[in-house]
Formats: C-alpha cells, sequence, structure tokens
C-alpha cells in the first residue's frame, strides 16, 4: 500500500512531457480571427487616413479657387441683378477669400443695396478670427468696400477703430488689423457723427505708426477748427516716427493753407533732419505760392550749399509751377554742379509730360552741353542722358 502511494505521488510530481508542455500551448488564431483582427486594423488606419486628409485639406484651396473663378465669371457676363444677387451669395461664404473678392467688387461696383451684407460678413468674421480670417483679409475688404459706399454707420467705423487681432508670428505675435483700424478712421471722418474728432484723436496715439500716420490723414478732413488744433498739438508734441509728423504737417498746409505755412516753415530748424526734410518736401508738395517763396528764401540764405539744403530743390520739383521751374532752371545754370545734377535727375520724370518737355527742351539741352547728365554707377545700366 506505501509502494502505491509512493509510486502515486512519484507520478504527480514528475515534470510534464513535451507533448503535455505543447499541448498547453496557447493555440495559434485561427483565419476567422485574423480576418476579424485585419479588418479592425483597417478600418483604424482609414480613419487615420482620413483625418489626415481633413486637418491638410489638400483640396480646400482648389475648391475656393474654383468659386472665385466661378463668382468672377458670373460677375463678368451677367446684368447687374445677377452681380447683385452673385455678390450677395459670396458674401455669405465661409471662406474669407471669396468673401474679400466681393468685398472689392461691391465697393468697385457701388452696390449699395447689399451694405447690410457686409457688416454682417463682418460680424460672422469676429468670431475665431486669427483662424477664419488671418490677416484681415475679409473684415479689411469689407470695411474698404463701406467706405467706397459712403456708409455712414459711425458704429461700425468706431468698433473697427478699437480692433485688434493678434496673430503669431516668429518670436511673439503681430497686430494684423492695422490697415483695418486706418480704413474705419477715413470712414468715421466722412459721416456726420458728431464726435468723430474724439475717436480720430485715440488712434492718433495708437502704438502702430501707421495708424497714427492714418489718424492724422483723417483729422485733416474733419471740423476745420478742431483739426487744426489737434495736428498743431500734435506736431509741437512729436512722435517717435518722423513720418506721423509729416502727416500732421501736410494736414495742416490742406486744412489751413493761410496759416499753416509759417508754422510749418519753423520746422526747417528742427533737429531732427527727417523732420526738417519732411517740412519741407510739405512746403512743396502743397503747391502754394507762399509756401514756393519760403523755400526759395531759405536756399537764398545758404551761401554754401550742403546736402541738407538740396532737399529744398526736390521740394521745388513736387511745387510743379512755373516760378518753381524758373528757380530751378537758375539753379543748373548758375548753381553748383551738385545741385544742377540733382535738378536734373529729380525733373528727369517729367519728361513724358508733353507740355513740361516743350517747355524744358533747354534744360536738358544745357545739362548736356555742360555735362551736368549723370550717369548710372551700376555695372551695366543705361546711361541717364537727356
Amino acid at each position: 500500500m506505501a509502494q502505491v502511494v509512493g509510486e502515486g505521488l512519484t507520478q504527480q510530481c514528475r515534470r510534464p512531457s513535451q507533448k503535455a508542455r505543447e499541448h498547453q500551448k496557447p493555440h495559434p488564431p485561427g483565419e476567422n480571427e485574423l480576418n476579424e483582427k485585419g479588418k479592425k486594423w483597417k478600418a483604424v488606419m482609414t480613419h487615420r487616413t482620413i483625418d489626415s486628409q481633413k486637418q491638410k485639406q489638400p483640396g480646400k484651396r482648389a475648391d475656393v479657387g474654383t468659386r472665385i473663378e466661378q463668382y468672377r465669371r458670373q460677375c463678368d457676363e451677367g446684368d447687374q441683378t445677377t452681380v447683385t444677387e452673385a455678390s450677395r451669395q459670396a458674401l455669405g461664404d465661409r471662406h474669407c477669400l471669396l468673401v474679400a473678392r466681393a468685398a472689392e467688387l461691391i465697393g468697385e461696383r457701388l452696390l449699395y443695396d447689399l451694405e447690410p451684407e457686409l457688416i454682417d460678413a463682418y460680424d460672422r468674421f469676429l468670431d475665431n478670427p486669427a483662424k477664419r480670417d488671418p490677416g484681415c483679409t475679409a473684415k479689411g475688404a469689407i470695411a474698404r468696400a463701406l467706405v467706397a459706399l459712403d456708409s455712414q454707420v459711425a458704429s461700425f467705423y468706431i468698433a473697427g477703430m478699437r480692433y485688434r487681432q493678434p496673430e503669431p508670428v516668429w518670436g511673439g505675435t503681430i497686430d494684423t488689423a492695422v490697415d483695418l483700424r486706418s480704413t474705419c478712421a477715413t470712414g468715421l471722418v466722412g459721416t456726420h457723427y458728431p464726435r468723430a474728432l474724439i475717436d480720430l484723436v485715440d488712434l492718433l496715439h495708437d502704438p502702430e505708426p501707421h495708424a497714427r500716420s492714418a489718424a492724422a490723414r483723417a483729422i485733416a478732413c474733419a471740423e476745420p477748427l478742431g483739426a487744426e488744433a489737434v495736428l498743431r498739438a500734435k506736431a509741437l508734441t512729436g512722435d517717435a516716427e518722423p513720418e506721423v509728423t509729416g502727416d500732421c504737417l501736410c494736414g495742416l498746409l490742406r486744412l489751413e493753407p493761410d496759416a499753416s505755412p509759417p508754422f510749418v516753415a519753423g520746422f526747417l530748424d528742427h533737429p531732427d533732419p527727417a523732420i526738417a526734410q519732411l517740412a519741407a518736401l510739405a512746403l512743396g508738395e502743397s503747391r502754394l505760392d507762399v509756401a514756393l517763396e519760403m523755400l526759395h528764401e531759405r536756399w537764398e540764405q545758404q551761401p554754401l550749399k550742403r546736402d541738407a539744403d538740396r532737399v529744398l530743390l526736390r521740394a521745388a520739383v513736387l511745387h510743379r509751377s512755373a516760378a518753381a521751374f524758373d528757380w530751378l532752371l537758375s539753379v543748373v545754370e548758375d548753381g553748383d554742379r551738385a545741385s544742377a545734377e540733382l535738378v536734373l535727375v529729380e525733373l528727369a520724370v517729367y519728361r513724358a509730360n508733353h507740355k513740361f518737355a516743350t517747355s524744358s527742351k533747354g534744360l536738358w539741352t544745357y545739362g548736356k552741353t555742360h555735362g551736368c547728365c549723370p550717369v548710372s554707377t551700376k555695372p551695366g545700366a543705361r546711361k541717364r542722358g537727356w
């Protein structure tokens, strides 16, 4: 009995045989199981491919380009009613490029009936703007169209002047709504809004210099007395960008041509050479007789001409008057060589004007005779002969 029990224990403690171990291994998947797993894997990969295609959107641009081309063809071939309806549908599109193209055409053809649709489209692109309307492409085109339509919705322009749209760039962000604010400043000054000048003064202190320049140009079209006070104050306090001060001086000469020339001429002695140059160019561009007299008087006060003084000659070229031409001709005949060459170079842009070319024929002949015609120093460039 003990032997039997011992044998039983011995059998239980034995290691399983090779055949037994093979039976204990998990069975390999059958063909049906492999097919099921393959189908699941194929479905997963298919969904991933579709998602990646949605993210890349390779056909999106072509689709937008096709819609833009269809809209252009409708406007070119259709009548006024067809163009209006096609533009109305295009404004409802979700893509900013097509909406921008529709807004441009509405402004060009002055489709006044679509003003409400323009404002609705603008409001729609305020949602997630950096993604749906990068660079303010659609909103800027809509604002320009409303200005062209002489829209009187002052609230739209005020909101546009305060709008900011920061977008990511390398190293930080950039405000892409500067042109939009500038356009809205032009539109606001064309309305009958009584407090337009107050809002324009706010834009005159915008962080972006381009917006400040646009505000100065718009203020020059506002109520004269208040606008003159604002522009004078801004010119006297100065700006980090000389171009902003130059726009203020130009606006003053347009706004008050009688009282502004002496004020602007005072900036010819400004310690910043850039502002002094912009003041001279503003006087010449104004085409006022008194402004030309101030420039000529300033030229005669300098016995030894410097490069900084020759900006007065450029200002005289911008004046484009008979008196200015006589002065420039005397500079070529009696002045120093550098001044004569400068005059000939600056006046060359007007040679296509038949009237001016006929009256200035002797000037070109004199320049060639006395060797005052400058030659380009660039290799392979043609001579600038007259």
